[in-house]
């Protein structure tokens, strides 16, 4: 994408706005009016942004943090999510990837109301696990030290060593009927696909 996708612009907001009001509650900076508003429900309250590069973020007025000095160079969300997890004040995190800009606060809240006692709450869509748009607790740091001190580096692998709530799409999409929480921006043409669901979105308002 030439550019870091956190800051790629979707109907005028950049990706990491949206999703600050998605999981913190309150109207998206740029939006204005009723284009700007967003769904309640959301329960988080601290976001840490986990990047190699913490300056643009803090520009803008974020935590960021750079990964956990012992796994500088390595490649992977898990080095994120333990870095997270480490930093994180609660005992659960709710973790994302930078490139999604339609989560819903509303299905995040129930996925964080269902951790119980799990290790993990993990969507899962078409038999695809959907480890980055899922809670964490921090009794799963050890096992992501491990994986990570063996080269294991997968989020998936992890999960074999874990007590994991499996959340289907039947209940997911209670809470988000079009699953647009799991849309990406990977290519220019799913930003082409990105900037038409926000325009729709807009009018429907």
């Amino acid at each position: 994408m030439n550019s870091p996708k956190a800051f790629i612009k979707i109907g005028g907001i950049p990706i990491i706005e949206r999703q600050a009001a998605a999981l913190l509650g309150g109207g998206l900076k740029g939006g204005g009016g009723s284009a700007g508003a967003t769904e309640a429900g959301a329960v988080f309250d601290e976001l840490l942004v986990i990047t190699k590069d913490p300056a643009p973020y803090e520009a803008m007025g974020f935590k960021a943090l750079p990964d956990d000095p012992e796994f500088i160079g390595l490649k992977g969300p898990l080095v994120g999510v333990y870095t997270g997890l480490k930093a994180a004040r609660n005992e659960f995190i709710f973790a994302v990837a930078c490139d999604m800009p339609f989560i819903s606060g509303r299905l995040a809240r129930r996925l964080a109301e269902l951790r119980g006692g799990h290790d993990a709450v993990v969507p899962v869509i078409d038999e695809y696990q959907e480890p980055l748009f899922a809670v964490y607790s921090k009794t799963t740091l050890s096992h992501a030290g491990e994986a990570l001190r063996g080269g294991r580096l997968g989020l998936h692998r992890l999960f074999n060593d874990l007590d994991v709530l499996y959340v289907s799409e039947e209940e997911l999409r209670a809470c988000d009927p079009e699953l647009l929480s799991f849309v990406n921006v990977n290519t220019p043409e799913e930003l082409n696909i990105a900037e038409h669901l926000a325009r729709r979105r807009q009018k429907g308002r």
